[in-house]
């Protein structure tokens, strides 16, 4: 959810994320890149960006206002579960069917 509470992100089977106005229930926007089923999204505390990540094992970053992939983070040997971005933005942290927990700073992309 947006931190002024006007949109969301949802995660897909498809591989897709969505971003949903709402007040209206329409879909704003459809985010492609995961090779995989996406199965967590997470949106900064500013609602600048939002990170998602999936089956395919793959971070993405993505610009909220143009709906463009920033960054590609890639360290899991398994499939993402669950992401966190820090009140402050400036890292996140992942969680993956590999049992491991990393952390990352999305400006390096490490």
């Amino acid at each position: 959810m947006a931190p002024d509470g006007t949109w969301l992100a949802s995660a897909g089977w498809d591989g897709a994320v969505r971003i949903w106005d709402v007040t209206s229930g329409q879909q704003r926007a459809i985010l492609e890149g995961h090779s995989g089923a996406v199965a967590a999204v997470a949106v900064a505390p500013d609602g600048t960006w939002l990170a998602s990540g999936g089956g395919d094992r793959t971070i993405r970053i993505w610009d909220f206002a143009s709906g463009q992939q920033r960054a590609i983070l890639e360290g899991h040997s398994g499939g993402l579960v669950t992401i966190a971005i820090a009140p402050n933005s400036r890292w996140l942290a992942s969680g993956g069917w590999d049992e491991a927990i990393r952390i990352w700073d999305p400006a390096t992309r490490q």
